[in-house]
């Protein structure tokens, strides 16, 4: 119930303000995309359901094109992560914990969005990263501070087209990789994307963003692995 007031308040908060998001689906004729990215999905609770969480989002997400100067918005596209509408229970973190939500997995889809839009030079508007950091080295799928955690009716992840020409993301599940493309109707260069640690005291760690050498944000997480999922 709070994530739909929640969501039915950012709509209203958004008609207020006149903002308005693409929803246009077409073919963009560049060979070969502009910019890509592969990701494992990497084995965890849910695993099944992971997988097809993410093989749902992606389908929902492929060949969506953002027209200059225009805005994105991951929910607009996805809609609710629910069983009507395809998706299974899967994990989340919620106040510090793991748990079972429907969806669960879709924040692998929207970090790969995110990591995407920063190197194709598209305006981040909204991004909120996670919280805690669960993943041992060897179970990371991207790098610490290229996440963007998505939670229906309160965390989205908003995008701006800048460039005087059309961008539209390409996604696909083959195996257990998750690969994303950014395609465009005119020659797009490649940002230079750095994910820089900074240590703190523990159990805090941050990592600074920086874009082309210039610093985009900067974001500290709690190191909590080997977090289990509550049942």
């Amino acid at each position: 119930m709070r994530q739909e007031i929640r969501h039915l308040w950012r709509l209203w908060n958004d008609r207020l303000n006149k903002i308005t998001f693409e929803r246009t689906d077409g073919a963009i004729a560049q060979q070969p995309p502009s910019l890509g990215l592969t990701q494992p999905i990497m084995p965890s609770d849910f695993f099944e359901n992971k997988i097809a969480n993410i093989t749902r989002g992606a389908a929902l997400l492929d060949g969506g094109l953002i027209d200059s100067n225009r805005s994105w918005s991951f929910w607009h596209r996805i809609r609710r992560p629910n069983a009507a509408n395809g998706f299974l229970p899967g994990r989340n973190i919620v106040k510090g914990k793991l748990v079972a939500l429907s969806g669960g997995g879709l924040c692998q889809l929207s970090s790969m969005v995110y990591h995407l839009a920063l190197l194709g030079g598209l305006t981040v508007l909204e991004r909120h990263p996670h919280s805690l950091d669960i993943y041992a080295e060897d179970e990371r799928f991207t790098p610490l501070g290229a996440d963007a955690t998505v939670v229906w009716g309160f965390k989205d992840l908003r995008l701006h087209n800048p460039h005087p020409f059309r961008v539209s993301f390409g996604f696909r599940v083959e195996q257990d990789k998750l690969i994303g493309e950014l395609r465009s109707d005119a020659n797009l260069t490649a940002h230079h994307v750095e994910f820089v640690r900074v240590s703190l005291e523990r159990p805090w760690i941050q990592v600074n963003t920086m874009v082309n050498q210039c610093l985009q944000v900067s974001t500290v997480y709690e190191q909590k692995q080997g977090l289990q999922v509550v049942t």
